[in-house]
């Protein structure tokens, strides 16, 4: 049994002196037991406004800058650094104790793109998502695996939203990369037609973004929150780095990644992607991804999607 991070759900934890550490987040802790108590010791210093773990150190935990970070908007909190940080990164990944003021996140606007790569099969979750999204992003683009017929079809039957198509050709980065240059707006989320994003994701757009400027981030990992034949998986977090700067270019024909410098991007766990599965969908996915890239099949994720969820633990 391993017991999940009570702030990503992660349940791999590195050794490192007399820690154990998230390899998501960044949390250490001296005993992953007592991950529950630690979680609401970090939220009692994050409602007080200030967290100093330097002056103030936990017993039981510690984070460095980038995992308070991760931690804060985990928990729906806004933080400034009060400590002076090299190199000009205001949250550096460099273990030092964490040192800065917090304030309870607020929805704000914002101008996200929301852009969504599919087929010609897609149509009906396509309707859904533009009519569901229609007033959530600043525009809404369509990236079909069709003809141009079909894409003439779609954008008569959606007028609000824009329609392209190109050929998938089994390389879904260059597909989201053709997306990216589409869509005209500084920041873009991007899913596929089987995913959603949550209400809470969705209330948190705006200043998960404006953080981001304001810390120099240009790509943001959000969890996958995983339902298969409509029951949540072990596959949790299953981070995908979705929410990204426009000009971030994606690498890799399949199990794409955009390609940034690590301290250009994050965690973002306010909110999730809901990603609805069957499971002989996901059997079948799994053969098709090792045909087209020799290891990309990942029997391991095949298992873990298969598996039922536990908040606590990966059993």
């Amino acid at each position: 049994m391993r017991l999940r991070c009570s702030i990503c759900g992660n349940w791999d934890w590195l050794p490192r002196e007399d820690w154990s550490e998230c390899s998501h987040c960044r949390l250490m802790v001296r005993d992953v037991s007592e991950v529950g108590e630690v979680a609401r010791d970090i939220v009692a210093r994050l409602e007080s406004g200030v967290v100093d773990l330097e002056r103030e150190p936990a017993e039981r935990w510690t984070l460095d800058p980038a995992g308070l970070r991760n931690a804060a908007w985990r928990f729906g909190f806004e933080v400034e650094p009060t400590a002076d940080a090299p190199n000009a990164i205001r949250f550096p990944h460099d273990y030092r104790p964490a040192q800065a003021e917090a304030v309870p996140a607020q929805t704000v606007p914002h101008a996200v793109g929301l852009g969504i790569i599919a087929r010609a099969a897609d149509t009906a979750d396509l309707v859904d998502i533009a009519t569901y999204y229609r007033s959530a992003f600043a525009r809404i683009v369509v990236l079909l695996d069709a003809t141009a017929d079909a894409a003439r079809e779609l954008a008569a039957r959606l007028p609000w939203i824009e329609v392209a198509h190109r050929p998938l050709d089994g390389d879904f980065a260059a597909q989201r990369n053709r997306l990216q240059d589409m869509m005209q707006t500084c920041w873009v989320l991007q899913i596929d037609t089987d995913e959603r994003p949550d209400a809470a994701l969705l209330d948190a757009l705006g200043w998960l973004v404006a953080a981001a400027d304001r810390d120099g981030l240009r790509s943001l990992g959000l969890p996958r929150r995983n339902l298969v034949d409509g029951v949540q998986s072990a596959s949790y977090p299953d981070i995908q780095y979705r929410l990204n700067r426009s000009d971030i270019r994606f690498a890799g024909r399949v199990h794409e990644r955009p390609v940034v410098p690590f301290v250009e991007s994050s965690l973002a766990l306010a909110g999730a992607l809901d990603h609805r599965l069957d499971g002989e969908r996901v059997r079948e996915r799994t053969r098709i991804y090792e045909a087209m890239s020799t290891g990309a099949g990942r029997p391991e994720d095949e298992a873990l999607l298969l598996a039922p969820f536990d908040p606590v633990a990966v059993r």
